[in-house]
Formats: structure tokens, C-alpha cells, sequence
């Protein structure tokens, strides 16, 4: 299900105007930009969204990734949620 969007899209600092949305989309993050790309939490990452194969599975996946990105201190927070 890669061609599936995640809702909402998830915005990063690498990429302001940018969004993530899509499962590919967060594949080529992860593999580009994380820190230790061979950590277990990593690898185990990348198997949760190339597996996604059901929108609740989709959904879990971009819910996950937004918190690696947090962690990996990617997440752009929108100022509307910071308010």
C-alpha cells in the first residue's frame, strides 16, 4: 500500500514545503537521514512500512514514523500546534 496517504501528512524540517505522505515517501527518509541506519529500531522501522499492506496498517505505520522522526529530531511541528 505505499500509494496510500498518510492523514495527516507529517511535515519535517528537511523538507518544510514538503510533506510526507506517502509510505515510499517515509522509506527514502528513513534510509537517507537516520542516524544509525543499522539500529535494530531502524530496521525494524522500515519492515513496519514496507509491510503496511491495509489502510489500519498504513495508519500505524505513519503514527510510527512520526515518532521516529520526533526522536530523530526531523518533526516540523505546524504553528497551529503550537498554539
Amino acid at each position: 500500500m505505499s500509494g496510500v496517504a498518510f492523514h495527516p501528512p507529517i511535515h519535517l524540517t528537511i523538507h518544510p514545503d514538503e510533506p510526507i505522505r506517502t509510505i515510499d515517501d517515509a522509506v527514502k527518509v528513513v534510509e537517507r537521514h537516520a542516524k544509525d541506519p543499522n539500529s535494530p529500531q531502524v530496521k525494524m522501522l522500515l519492515l513496519e512500512l514496507t509491510r503496511a499492506g491495509t489502510p489500519q496498517q498504513v495508519e500505524m505505520a505513519g503514527h510510527v514514523f512520526r515518532e521516529w522522526a520526533r526522536r530523530e529530531g526531523l518533526l516540523l511541528v505546524p504553528p497551529e500546534d503550537n498554539a
